[in-house]
C-alpha cells in the first residue's frame, strides 16, 4: 500500500528549502529549481505548494515567526521581568546557525516589501505581533511601569537596536560577534528602562 503523502511534511521541506537557498545564494538565487533542488523533489512538487518565489519567501517568513514564536513559548518563566525581556529580546539576533540563517532570510524579506504588497502585508502582520510581545515584556520591566506613547518609543527604541544589530551582524559578522551584539542589548535595556543617558 503507498504511503500516504504528508503535506506539511512537504512544505516544512521545502520551507527549509527556501530558507538554504536564500542563505547561500540571496533573493537573486531563489528560484523553483534552485529549492527543488535543495529540497531533493522535482520542480512540479514545489510549485504544486507555491506558485511562485515571493509565495515561497512569503511562506518562509511565515514559518520563520512561527518557530520564534514557539522557541520564545518555550522559554523558562523564572528571572526578573528584565530578565524575561531580554531572554526574549535576545531570540531576534544572530547569536547562533539557526538565529543567523533566520536573520539573513528575514533581511532578504525585508528588502522584497517595497515592491510587494503581500510580503508587506505579511511583514506587517508579524511585524505588529511582535511589538505587541515586547510592549507586554517592557511594561512589565519599567519600574514606573510607563504607558502610551512613551511606551511605545522605549519599544520602538529596542525594536530598531534589535533590527540594527541583526542586519549589522549578518552583513558584517565579525565586527558584530555574538558577545558584542549581548552587550550592545544589555546596554539598550538599561536606556529603555532606566533611562540612564549617561551610558
Amino acid at each position: 500500500m503507498p504511503r500516504q503523502v504528508d503535506h506539511e511534511e512537504r512544505r516544512e521541506a521545502i520551507s527549509q528549502a527556501v530558507w538554504q537557498v536564500v542563505s547561500d545564494s540571496g533573493l537573486e538565487g531563489l528560484t523553483l529549481r534552485a529549492v527543488a533542488a535543495a529540497a531533493g523533489c522535482t520542480t512540479g512538487m514545489v510549485t504544486h505548494y507555491f506558485a511562485g518565489k515571493n509565495e515561497l519567501l512569503a511562506h518562509a517568513r511565515t514559518e520563520m515567526h512561527r518557530r520564534m514564536a514557539a522557541r520564545i513559548d518555550g522559554l523558562p518563566a523564572d528571572g526578573s521581568a528584565r530578565d524575561a525581556l531580554y531572554v526574549v529580546a535576545e531570540q531576534a539576533l544572530p547569536l547562533d546557525e539557526v538565529r543567523y540563517l533566520e536573520a539573513v532570510v528575514w533581511s532578504q524579506f525585508l528588502l522584497s516589501t517595497r515592491s510587494d504588497p503581500a510580503l508587506l502585508a505579511e511583514h506587517t502582520r508579524s511585524h505588529a505581533s511582535w511589538i505587541d510581545r515586547l510592549t507586554a515584556l517592557v511594561r512589565a520591566a519599567c519600574p514606573d511601569h510607563r504607558a502610551g506613547a512613551e511606551l511605545e518609543t522605549r519599544v520602538r527604541s529596542l525594536v530598531a537596536c534589535l533590527d540594527g544589530l541583526a542586519l549589522n551582524a549578518v552583513t558584517d559578522p565579525d565586527a558584530y560577534p555574538p558577545d558584542l551584539q549581548r552587550r550592545v542589548l544589555e546596554t539598550q535595556l538599561d536606556l529603555i528602562l532606566e533611562g540612564n543617558r549617561d551610558l
